[in-house]
Order: C-alpha cells, then sequence, then structure tokens
C-alpha cells in the first residue's frame, strides 16, 4: 500500500495529521476526516490515505453513485414516528429532521463512512489558526419558490442561530457556534450569562461565498454544519414549516398529519411557476410516505407489506427483523442512553 505526499497550498493541520499517520500515531480513517474537515476532497483524502475511496462516493458530492438503470416513479413508504415540523432550528427529533432533510438542506453532509463532504456548500478553506472558515457555495442551487441560493441566505440562517431569543439550545452547543458568541455582563431572571453575537461572526463576502469569524480555533466547523437542527432556510421562514415548506431539496411536504402521516411529493415546478432543477443530479421516486408507528410496531407494519422500510428495530425485535429476510443498516451514532443513580438510595449510596 503506497501512500503520496499532501499538496503544498494544503493547510499545516492536514500535514501535521499526515505526519502522525505515517508513524502511527494516528489511523488511516481519522486522518481522512480530519483532512476533509480541513478542505481536502474526500478522494484525495482517501487517496493520500492509501485507503480505495467507498465505490459510492462521488469526489464533490455527499450522495452516491447511481447503479444500474433506475426508473423514473414509485413511493417508498416508511414507518416512524410522525412528529409536528415546526423550525428546524429547534427540533430535538431525529424524526422530524428525516422529515424535513428532503425539502431542507445542509451546508455539508457528513456520510456512512464519517467524512464530511459539500452539499449547498461547493467547498471550505479554514485559517492557519482554525478561527476564519470561508464557505464557498454552490452556484445555480434553486429554492421551491425559484430565488438562487445566496450568501445572504446563509448569513439570515446563522444569525438566527444565535439569537438568543430562538433558544436553539441544540445549535449553540455545537462548537462552531458557541464560538460565535460573547458574555455580555449581564445575566438574566434565572442568573444566567446573557450571550450575544461577537462582531461580525459571519459575513457574506460576495453572491456565492460566506466567512465565518469565530473567538476561538474550531476544527468541526463542516461537521457542525451537518447537525440536524442547522438546515439552511429561507429567509422568507414563519413557523410552523410544514405550513410553507420552502427548501431547495427535490422534495417538499404536501401533508403533515402529527401522529399519522407526513407525505412528501418530488418538486417539478416552483411557485413562481418555473421548472425546477434539482442541483444534486436525477430524482426518481415520485413520492416519499412516513406513516407514525411506534418502534415496537415498526417490525409488524414491515412484515405485513403495509411499509418498504422502518427507522429502527428494538433489540427485542431484531430476531424477528433478521427472519424477515430484509436487509438491516446498522450505524453508529452518538445517541447515548444515561442511567441517573439516586445516591441516598442503596447499592448507589
Amino acid at each position: 500500500m503506497t501512500t503520496k505526499q499532501p499538496p503544498k497550498h494544503a493547510h499545516s493541520k492536514v500535514r501535521q495529521a499526515f505526519d502522525q499517520m505515517k508513524s502511527g500515531r494516528m489511523d488511516r480513517r481519522e486522518f481522512i476526516r480530519i483532512a476533509a474537515l480541513l478542505g481536502v476532497s474526500a478522494g484525495a483524502a482517501y487517496s493520500l490515505a492509501g485507503v480505495p475511496s467507498p465505490a459510492w462516493a462521488l469526489e464533490n458530492s455527499p450522495f452516491p453513485k447511481v447503479e444500474g438503470e433506475p426508473k423514473n416513479g414509485g413511493i417508498l413508504k416508511v414507518a416512524m414516528q410522525v412528529q409536528k415540523v415546526e423550525d428546524p432550528a429547534t427540533f430535538n427529533w431525529v424524526e422530524m429532521s428525516n422529515e424535513a432533510r428532503h425539502t431542507l438542506e445542509y451546508l455539508a453532509m457528513t456520510g456512512t463512512d464519517n467524512i464530511t463532504r459539500p452539499m449547498l456548500a461547493e467547498s471550505w478553506q479554514a485559517s492557519e489558526d482554525l478561527t476564519t472558515w470561508t464557505i464557498n457555495l454552490r452556484k445555480g442551487v434553486m429554492w421551491h419558490n425559484g430565488d438562487e441560493l445566496t450568501a445572504e441566505h446563509i448569513v439570515w440562517n446563522v444569525k438566527r442561530w444565535l439569537d438568543p431569543d430562538l433558544a436553539a439550545g441544540g445549535i449553540l452547543g455545537l462548537s462552531t457556534f458557541s464560538a460565535m458568541r460573547e458574555e455580555t455582563g449581564e445575566k438574566d431572571s434565572d442568573g444566567k450569562p446573557i450571550l450575544r453575537m461577537i462582531d461580525g461572526a459571519v459575513e457574506a463576502v460576495d453572491k456565492y461565498t460566506v466567512r465565518f469569524n469565530l473567538k476561538k480555533p474550531v476544527l468541526s466547523v463542516p461537521e457542525d454544519c451537518y447537525n440536524y437542527p442547522t438546515a439552511i432556510l429561507h429567509p422568507s421562514f414563519t413557523p410552523p414549516f410544514s405550513d410553507n415548506p420552502i427548501g431547495t431539496g427535490p422534495y417538499t411536504i404536501t401533508e403533515l398529519k402529527v401522529g399519522d402521516r407526513c407525505i412528501l411529493k418530488r418538486v417539478e415546478k416552483t411557485s413562481d411557476g418555473k421548472a425546477f432543477k434539482y442541483w444534486g443530479g436525477d430524482v426518481y421516486l415520485d413520492e416519499i410516505h412516513y406513516y407514525n408507528f411506534d418502534e415496537e410496531n415498526q417490525v409488524t407494519a414491515l412484515a405485513s407489506g403495509d411499509v418498504d422500510a422502518i427507522y429502527e428495530v428494538t433489540v427485542e425485535q431484531l430476531e424477528l427483523a433478521k427472519a424477515l429476510g430484509v436487509q438491516i443498516h446498522a450505524a453508529r451514532t452518538a445517541q447515548t442512553l444515561v442511567c441517573r443513580m439516586q445516591l441516598d438510595q442503596k447499592p448507589f449510596d
């Protein structure tokens, strides 16, 4: 297995990580992750590590290559809890983002190989001290209302996320957006410090270029831009999103009944009558349907043929799912179950 040397223009942290990988102090997968975060294309990062790039991974796209000869049309039916879709910035359940992610998109997307690739962004560059990040947007990305995605739209989103009145706790816990705020010296009614956006935290350099200016170094900026509450909204947004679902994705929500169903249909025309061309390539399915099933009932729905796929399988039902002869996709996540012990009760006292 052979390795190449990082190009001279690569970020110094890429060269540093490369040296650590060569000396055995960093594994190849972690090197690929870091190199991609610092602006090296996924294909080039795999090549530097001497690891074959996944067959499904396109060089500058988060989407897999088309295999075989797919046919147009059809409806995909999925069993999952169907939840409200009000304000993506305050999403606190993955199911909410699943319902919205075919309509709304992100600046970047982290794949099943844990490598982050550009999505609405085309590329990015970090300063040597990792406090300034320049994000270059794809040109020609169309909103469902006919507008083109611009840097000002990204600026509007980031400023909204940092608004203390929004209380977007999931976003503000991310390193990138935490590094865009500072204390005001004042406290709220609960005695907690009141924070505000630092001056110049986000700016539109030109129509297709956004710059993040952080108060401290952050490596995870591209990853943070794929956390599920950081979906990019059109500035005309008013909650609930499900009532006026303007996005850049290939589908739009046409019906949402919480606890029942969420229906998405492929976007053919913009609201101003233009033909809608999705930037991400060909789209084959006509519709995606989510039907509400609690997790303990999802395998039953799959077995009966009511749905084509389910969101999750409980440990208790895993063997039953295997017996159905279906494909089961396992995913490593950071989801954690926390057990808090009562320290005044035996045996934890």
